[in-house]
């Protein structure tokens, strides 16, 4: 992202933030449609059209499987069209094709209820990822049926499908990024969860090792209740844990919170994020100078990196921010004419800007020559070098620095990481998520008012992290995310450590 769009980025995506939950929440009932099939036969094809629209995807000769994959995952679905006959059927299709992509920034949301109830089955116990020396297992962590396999049994594999690949069928498809340990250590507790889905085959006899010996059980499916799957999930997971918004003092120095990056400065963590800022840049010299500074990013799972390139050049100085910065090669958007209209909505939101203002005419203006000269891309000038006067008499930043991550950490959270670690943070926690060069997300409804599509609108050429890759923190913290205590001692070890080398 360039750094004048970075520095928008936080009113920019209010626009989008806003957009999703005014369908869902304001708009009249959706009705359910007569006939499932033709429903996802419309939307299938529609998700599909927007793509090609606005996607750099189709148009992009650096990935040349892109469009295979997209006619393919149509087919598919079109295929599936044929017989379906239920809500269950239209969603599981539309979201297997969405995830099929392994793109967190394109998929589909505010999928319309229709009246549907949602229900669930289960064989009376749950499994949940369990990670050790000899890998990754499925245990038994929680179970209501002396018949069943007891806590503690690991999951062999069902119906001639090994573990790994029962889950990647059962739970991966739908999922999306399934090569990510994140995706798999948040879903995999469904994989003995059976909510209809049609197009999986779910598990009838597997076999579990307990204790020395390999046992085969034939799985009994009954209703799952909300009450118990809501137990046995939090028996299955980590669950996640959202760092406060803020700025305080700890043990080892100073504490910034940032649990959330959402891109619009009226909403709660954007009026939250606001006031931290003020506060970082009020006590800059006293941060600069603590013997270590942690940027807490549990429960953080994007947003708008403004917040974190505003906080990072109110430390290091905007220069040197600059200078460190990951770096792309260059930034292509496509130029169709519904990216360009949101461009230009852009302005109207941002005009008070003048520096904002000026990039944004610049990128329609771009854009649109690009699209009249028939050029399906657009490509952003080049920024300047940062000079050494620049970076010259900028306060330097003494403290050590941490960055904690967890599982969830996506899209701008990423960048968060990307720009601290640029800039000396040693990361700790949990490894991230990952994502795509595929960038800056726009939503579109589909016409048939069910659900609506997200797609990317630009893509990074050449960035430093490879699709999908993750961060892997140097100290793994392998205790409870919400346990703030335990981390805080645990880091002032760190900290100790770090500090006499």
């Amino acid at each position: 992202m360039s750094r004048t769009l970075a520095a928008a980025s936080a009113a920019v995506l209010a626009l989008a933030a806003v957009a999703g939950p005014v369908l869902a929440q304001d708009a009249p009932p959706t009705p359910a449609p007569d006939d499932w099939g033709a429903a996802l036969g419309q939307d299938a094809r529609a998700f599909h059209d927007v793509i090609v629209d606005g996607h750099p995807g189709p148009v992009d000769a650096e990935n040349p499987g892109f469009n295979p994959h997209l006619e393919a995952g149509l087919a598919l679905a079109l295929e599936r069209a044929r017989t379906a006959d239920s809500y269950e059927a239209w969603y599981f299709a539309l979201q297997e094709y969405a995830a099929s992509f392994d793109d967190g920034h394109l998929g589909l949301k505010d999928w319309a209820g229709m009246g549907h109830a949602w229900t669930a089955h289960w064989p009376g116990f749950l499994t949940g990822l369990r990670t050790g020396p000899d890998g990754e297992r499925h245990e038994v962590v929680f179970s209501r049926d002396p018949a069943a396999p007891p806590e503690g049994a690991i999951l062999v594999g069902c119906d001639g499908r090994p573990a790994a690949a029962l889950a990647a069928e059962v739970v991966g498809r739908g999922a999306g990024r399934w090569s990510l340990p994140s995706r798999r250590a948040i879903y995999a507790s469904t994989l003995f969860v059976d909510q209809h889905n049609p197009w999986v085959r779910r598990a009838e006899q597997c076999e579990f090792r307990v204790g020395n010996e390999v046992r085969r059980y034939d799985l009994t499916w009954r209703e799952l209740p909300d009450a118990v799957r809501d137990e046995g999930f939090a028996a299955a997971r980590s669950p996640r844990f959202k760092a406060p918004i803020e700025l305080r003092r700890w043990s080892g120095g100073q504490w910034i919170g940032l649990g959330g990056f959402d891109g619009d400065p009226a909403s709660e963590d954007g009026v939250a994020l606001t006031a931290l800022q003020a506060a970082v840049e009020a006590r800059a010299d006293e941060i600069r100078q603590a013997p270590a500074v942690v940027f807490d990013l549990r429960g953080n799972g994007g947003g708008s990196s403004a917040w974190i390139n505003a906080l990072a050049a109110a430390l290091w100085g905007e220069a040197e921010v600059r200078a460190r910065a990951p770096r792309s090669g260059a930034v292509d958007w496509r130029t169709s004419e519904k990216n360009i209209a949101l461009i230009e909505e852009y302005k109207g939101l941002l005009g008070s800007n003048p520096e904002v203002l000026a990039w944004l005419t610049t990128a329609a203006d771009g854009m649109r020559a690009a699209r009249a000269e028939g050029r399906p891309l657009w490509r952003e000038p080049e920024e300047e070098a940062v000079t050494a006067a620049a970076l010259a008499g900028a306060a330097p930043m003494k403290a050590r620095t941490w960055v904690l991550t967890d599982a969830g950490c996506a899209s701008a959270c990423l960048d968060a990481v990307d720009l601290l670690k640029a800039l000396g943070a040693i990361q700790v926690g949990q490894e991230t998520s990952g994502d795509t060069a595929y960038m800056e997300i726009r939503e579109e409804p589909l016409p048939g008012g069910r659900v609506v599509a997200r797609i990317p609108m630009k893509v990074y050429r050449d960035r430093p992290r490879g699709d999908n890759e993750t961060h892997v923190p140097v100290h793994e913290w392998t205790g409870a995310l919400g346990d703030t205590a335990g981390i805080e001692a645990w880091l002032a070890g760190l900290d100790a450590a770090a500090a006499r080398r």
